[in-house]
């Protein structure tokens, strides 16, 4: 019988959490003709295999080609998504959304389709506390209808305003 699977389970480092220059909370101080080798580096210093460009309720699809180039050098699978900070809670929630890059980049920017339908009429959608105008549900429900490839991951969901203290209750099961 041929063997298949010749290195048996293999674990990666992953972090679908990243920020980039083109987010205004991002901080690099560094030479800017070293940004996307300094950055692909950085992934490599942490040993993280897989990642995903989240910037704050925005996307920058120039960038996330350049540094996914720069990762593919390497052996670094990079998605690309974005930290939606959605119109629920006292403050929002943040919403880690991944992108299926098939479907959504596919010669045309579909991310930004959608986040300019979410926040149509919210100016300064860069800065972090910037909510857009729909609920977690009615985010979903959007991505849903799409009928494109995505996952969503809750970030900071142990902070005051993150998912479990905004959505205690009934409000999670409701989700």
């Amino acid at each position: 019988m041929e063997q298949v699977f010749n290195n048996g389970s293999r674990w990666l480092k992953v972090d679908f959490h990243l920020h980039t220059n083109a987010d205004k909370e991002f901080k690099y101080t560094g030479d800017n003709r070293e940004y996307l080798q300094n950055y692909i580096e950085a992934l490599i210093d942490k040993d993280i295999k897989i990642g995903c460009i989240t910037n704050h309720n925005k996307f920058n699809q120039n960038e996330y080609k350049q540094l996914k180039k720069e990762a593919i050098k390497n052996d670094i699978f990079l998605l690309p998504g974005v930290e939606l900070s959605v119109a629920d809670g006292s403050n929002g929630i943040h919403t880690l959304i991944v992108f299926d890059e098939k479907d959504w980049l596919n010669g045309e920017d579909h991310i930004n389709k959608f986040l300019d339908s979410v926040f149509l009429g919210i100016d300064n959608r860069e800065n972090e506390n910037a909510r857009c105008r729909s609920s977690l549900l009615d985010v979903l429900k959007t991505l849903n209808t799409l009928n494109k490839g995505y996952f969503i991951i809750m970030a900071h969901i142990e902070q005051r305003s993150g998912f479990i203290e905004e959505f205690g209750g009934g409000r999670i099961e409701e989700i």
